[in-house]
């Protein structure tokens, strides 16, 4: 029987707001009533229901917890280096609410960027970064399975570090215009990546 670790870190509870009340910015600021309007519209806007849209603002809350960021859209989460795309509840696939109305089919991950999904064949919810020699924490609850893309320049290896900052694996170097990718990753032994 296999055992799975369940990854936490020591966090305030964040409450899940009314409706699409939403949380912002560093140290978790509320978000102002225009941004909490903007971001609706972009949900309506997007064809969710109103059942999708308080679940996905729990989602955003809780990563917005977890990383310190800012959220700026209905679905994404502005981090230090890189951003946080969540995916819609009941969709197989990320996308950015203020610009796609449509669940694209395929992964999408910046150049120059490293993108991890907690499911594998680039499902569920996207986290995406550029910044080089930082140690970045993968998000909490991704513990077994999942796909990454390290979509950075030629040559490039991104390295994936245990708990205790231990390698425990590099990907392949990136190849021009494709870069190197897993469709079928295990998150289990990865805490951190350095993505460059």
């Amino acid at each position: 029987m296999t055992t799975h670790h369940i990854r936490t870190k020591s966090l305030l509870a964040v409450p899940a707001c009314m409706a699409l009340a939403l949380t912002a910015g560093l140290g978790a600021a509320h978000a102002t009533a225009a941004e909490g309007g903007r971001y609706a519209a972009q949900a309506e806007h997007a064809g969710l229901t109103g059942a999708q849209s308080v679940a996905l603002q729990k989602d955003v809350d809780r990563y917005v917890a977890q990383t310190g960021g800012k959220q700026v859209s209905a679905n994404r989460v502005d981090v230090r280096g890189g951003f946080v795309l969540v995916a819609v509840p009941g969709e197989k696939y990320a996308r950015d609410l203020r610009t796609t109305t449509h669940p694209t089919s395929a992964a999408d991950c910046n150049y120059l960027n490293f993108c991890g999904w907690p499911k594998a064949n680039y499902e569920g919810t996207v986290w995406q970064h550029s910044s080089c020699n930082i140690y970045w924490e993968i998000p909490n609850g991704w513990n077994s399975g999942g796909s990454w893309w390290n979509n950075q320049s030629e040559g490039t290896v991104a390295r994936m570090y245990n708990k205790s900052k231990h390698l425990v694996y590099s990907t392949p170097p990136a190849q021009v215009g494709n870069g190197s990718y897993d469709a079928h990753g295990n998150w289990h032994p990865v805490w951190y990546v350095k993505v460059c």
